[in-house]
């Protein structure tokens, strides 16, 4: 996972040959690593790389966004994931959701399988289908920005309080709502 860290598009899970739960590694560059590992594995030790406690990272996206499922997960300056569900369980412990890297995701768009499913494109081509409607995915991918700059700005200023900052995060908001409306979404 360390030589992943830095060029991440997305882990998403996929049931391997021996139908075991596994996880494939996407990058930024377009190219795409199988891993016998489920997602969670991964996600957890990408946490460790980035001294990221999740459960802590969870709780303080919980109190800020006021929703409890679903929460991007900011793991450093340059990193925020966000779960999107793209398949649907077989068995029990099996992950259903990919964790997305915003800025590396190329277009969200509306699949030929109804208004409710969207699809996914990441760098080199590489097509996702996603069980969430295009307005759900944006409305993820919008959180995702917003947890990253409150990241970023929380590490700017050790011992000031995320909640200095919500003048500067409604006006990211209406940025990216404006850029959105105008983008025809």
């Amino acid at each position: 996972m360390e030589r992943f860290k830095d060029c991440l598009s997305a882990l998403v899970p996929y049931y391997d040959e021996d139908g075991s739960n596994a996880t494939l590694i996407f990058t930024t560059a377009g190219a795409v690593f199988p891993d016998r590992r489920t997602v969670k594995w991964n996600l957890r030790r990408l946490a460790r790389l980035y001294s990221v406690d999740l459960e802590a990272a969870r709780r303080n996206q919980r109190d800020f966004f006021q929703y409890r499922q679903g929460l991007p997960l900011p793991l450093s300056p340059e990193l925020v994931l966000v779960p999107l569900k793209t398949r649907k369980a077989v068995g029990k412990n099996d992950g259903c959701h990919s964790y997305f890297n915003p800025q590396a995701i190329v277009s969200v768009a509306a699949s030929g399988n109804g208004a409710k499913r969207s699809s996914i494109l990441l760098p080199g081509e590489h097509l996702l289908p996603c069980l969430y409607s295009v307005q759900t995915v944006r409305k993820r991918l919008r959180d995702g920005a917003i947890a990253l700059e409150r990241h970023r700005s929380v590490l700017r200023s050790p011992g000031c309080p995320a909640e200095d900052f919500g003048g500067l995060l409604r006006e990211l908001v209406k940025s990216l709502i404006a850029g959105i409306q105008e983008g025809g979404g």
